[in-house]
């Protein structure tokens, strides 16, 4: 008798009713009771005692329900031993990531990760937003860190939130004393990064009617920092940026402290193997640690 019997004879049980566990199990409930008929016949003992309220167990059934779901776990470990093997025990997972996930928050994680599952290969794809977000959709990358919410054809849990800190040159102090104000940036140069600006700071800038400065066209966050420590403008980063970054600046929250929101996306409809699913777990139990931001 197949295992598909065996699983419907234990929903059965479970449900106390065919028609349940026939839907339950995706066929009809007429397939369903073809099916018992065919596994009493074969044993040759009635396990159900059929009725208009539902299906119950006779003693026969009772007596040998232990027996049969043992056999379903057995299935059940079989497959994952067969995952393990090919999911896990020999897999690649490709991970796309920011500069400052890369620098402040994946070395803690691959250490761990490889610690203990030494035979999945982590691939690592350091870029821009707009970069990894292609790929991701692409199906080049497995995982990738993108601003929360993601597009719609990804799926995406919030895992890392930091403040947007304003980064000016030693001599500056807000108006405020702690905090940054749109009304102390109003008269000042405001150099950001080109690639990959991050859209929290865009609609901060957005909603308080600034301007981000024209004069100077930077990539790196390094290079920005240069010029604000320099004294020649300002900047908004996020913090975990800053901290990859320390330099003779000040760095100041913005005033009700916009924060940057990232998350684990994957792309919507493609399924996850075990190995990326280990990843995911492992990034949130380093996350959860908290030391290495």
């Amino acid at each position: 008798m197949s295992l598909f019997t065996y699983k419907l004879f234990c929903k059965i049980a479970e449900q106390g009713n065919m028609g349940r566990a026939a839907e339950l199990m995706h066929i009809s409930p007429s397939a369903a009771s073809h099916a018992i008929n065919a596994l009493e016949e074969e044993l040759g003992l009635p396990l159900l005692s059929r009725s208009r309220k539902g299906a119950s167990l006779t003693p026969y059934g009772q007596q040998l329900l232990p027996r049969i779901r043992a056999i379903v776990q057995d299935e059940i470990r079989l497959h994952e031993e067969i995952d393990l093997i090919n999911g896990l025990e020999k897999g690649v997972v490709n991970l796309g990531v920011v500069d400052s996930i890369c620098v402040r928050l994946l070395p803690a994680v691959l250490e761990s990760f490889r610690q203990k599952y030494p035979n999945i290969e982590v691939q690592v794809y350091q870029d821009d937003y707009n970069s990894t977000r292609k790929m991701l959709k692409d199906g080049l990358l497995d995982l990738d860190f993108l601003p929360y919410p993601p597009d719609r054809i990804f799926n995406g849990n919030p895992v890392i939130q930091d403040r947007i800190m304003c980064v000016a040159p030693n001599d500056f102090v807000p108006a405020n004393g702690a905090y940054v104000s749109a009304d102390d940036l109003r008269d000042k140069e405001l150099i950001l990064p080109e690639r990959g600006l991050e859209p929290y700071i865009l609609n901060f800038l957005t909603a308080n009617n600034l301007t981000q400065s024209s004069q100077h066209n930077l990539t790196l966050e390094s290079s920005v920092l240069s010029l604000v420590i320099s004294g020649l403008g300002f900047s908004l980063m996020p913090e975990l940026v800053v901290k990859n970054h320390p330099g003779n600046y000040k760095a100041y929250p913005l005033i009700n402290e916009p924060v940057r929101t990232l998350c684990l996306a994957t792309l919507k409809g493609r399924p996850l193997s075990l190995a990326c699913k280990k990843l995911i777990q492992e990034i949130k139990l380093v996350l959860a640690d908290g030391s290495s931001l």
